[in-house]
């Protein structure tokens, strides 16, 4: 079994690997079965999660993250994450903006063996919209 800090180790080169695009290095870190649960439906294996990504990039085609903490228990390691990207393409029926938006999130990352076989995402798509233009935060929240 891996330490708690191989397993940050291992998602860190994948992160790594995400935002320099390098699919073949994310397949090589991803299981072969690996399940990503989050924000849009169920993706199983490295295809699905790669066509998903294709459509993200290409929405937000300078899309960057940075780790804000990561924190590791056996199996787990759980991620903090600021994302930023540019929306020049079609985001959920909504039309580019040209906006400059950024957003936080959180990932869980179950490793086995030393390959990424799970995942969880969840990110603050509320702020998103709000930043497209799409909604508006009720008055109480405005500044």
């Amino acid at each position: 079994m891996a330490t708690p800090e191989a397993n940050k180790e291992l998602v860190r080169r994948y992160l790594h690997a995400f935002n320099e695009r390098d699919r073949e290095t994310m397949a090589d870190l991803l299981a072969e079965d690996v399940v990503e649960h989050g924000t849009h439906e169920r993706l199983e294996g490295f295809g699905e999660i790669e066509a998903f990504l294709d459509a993200h990039f290409e929405t937000f085609p300078d899309y960057e993250g940075e780790t804000e903490a990561m924190i590791a228990e056996g199996d787990t390691v759980a991620v903090r994450y600021r994302v930023r990207g540019t929306h020049t393409g079609e985001y959920q029926d909504v039309e580019p903006t040209g906006h400059t938006v950024e957003w936080s999130g959180m990932a869980m990352y179950r490793i086995e063996g030393d390959e990424i076989a799970e995942v969880w995402l969840e990110a603050d798509r509320l702020g998103l919209l709000r930043q497209l233009e799409v909604v508006d935060p009720p008055a109480h929240l405005r500044l």
